[in-house]
């Protein structure tokens, strides 16, 4: 059963300095310095800090329809996140399955989160393991994802096809290798792109409730359209991952959320190496925030 249960505001009444009928003496002190983030540093920061990848791979991207299915969450409520999930996958340029489309995304509630998805990954493996190389996380991650104690745990799987055709570029176990050509080929570009083919959540919502039901799925579906590392540290970051470690003030995804991911599906997928292709989702992301805030300054009254 899904709850959601708005946050509490607390007030508190200001504090009032006392006031004293003698005028305190002149204190010299040190000279303080605010060091401040540019813009540049600020992106590269946020990326780096969000985007992970499969080693040998490079940041994923949906590029086939995405068609979602949300399991054990109690009418209206899974409809609500497949559509809120499909609303912001559309804003991005992502096909959305027409409805009886098979599910590449697969959302499920559970009561207890380790047990299902324990459950999952020992009678579904292929999903979580295919036979092709650098298409997940490894075995050390999936061991987390089955044992975790966090509320919402994800996991992706991407495979390398061809930037031209889509066709898949890597060797399947037991198969041949298939041939892969390209018509641009240099030290800038790779023949291959890395595209997102499944996503599997579970929500343990013995540990979600309390938290804000729009927030909740914004999260969703944030994991959902991006590859993001549950275990990096996002206090500092203006995020929704912040959902569950600092919740007040998180009631959807911010404006660096949404940023990153029009970056992330705006930059170039074949660029020759994964650190290049961050950099290329960095510099989108910087060129973004900069042109939004020209935007809020050509907005405002003189």
């Amino acid at each position: 059963m899904l709850i959601a249960v708005a946050f509490a505001f607390v007030l508190s009444g200001a504090v009032q300095q006392a006031q004293t009928s003698r005028t305190a003496e002149p204190v010299d002190v040190e000279d303080v310095i605010v060091q401040g983030v540019s813009r540049r540093e600020a992106t590269r920061q946020f990326v780096s800090r969000v985007a992970t990848a499969p080693a040998g791979a490079r940041l994923g991207r949906w590029n086939t329809p995405l068609c979602v299915s949300v399991a054990n969450l109690k009418a209206p409520y899974g409809q609500m996140l497949a559509d809120r999930i499909g609303d912001i996958a559309s804003g991005l340029g992502i096909s959305v399955g027409e409805a009886g489309c098979s599910p590449n995304v697969l959302v499920i509630g559970a009561d207890d989160g380790a047990v299902v998805a324990s459950a999952l990954v020992e009678g579904w493996r292929r999903r979580f393991r295919p036979p092709i190389d650098n298409t997940n996380m490894g075995l050390a991650a999936l061991e987390r994802f089955k044992t975790s104690d966090a509320p919402v745990r994800w996991w992706h799987i991407s495979l390398p096809v061809s930037a031209d055709t889509g066709a898949l570029a890597a060797r399947v176990a037991g198969e041949n290798p298939p041939v892969t050509s390209s018509r641009s080929v240099s030290r800038m570009r790779s023949p291959l792109r890395y595209d997102l083919r499944s996503a599997t959540v579970v929500i343990d919502m013995t540990k979600a409730n309390g938290v804000m039901l729009p927030a909740l799925m914004d999260y969703t579906a944030m994991v959902v359209l991006a590859q993001v590392d549950p275990r990096a540290d996002y206090s500092d970051q203006p995020t929704v991952l912040n959902l569950f470690n600092d919740p007040e003030g998180v009631i959807g995804m911010t404006d660096w959320d949404h940023a990153y991911l029009q970056a992330l599906y705006d930059a170039e997928p074949d660029r020759s190496s994964a650190r290049a292709q961050e950099a290329a989702v960095a510099e989108r992301l910087e060129s973004g925030r900069r042109r939004s805030a020209s935007e809020r300054e050509e907005s405002q009254p003189d």
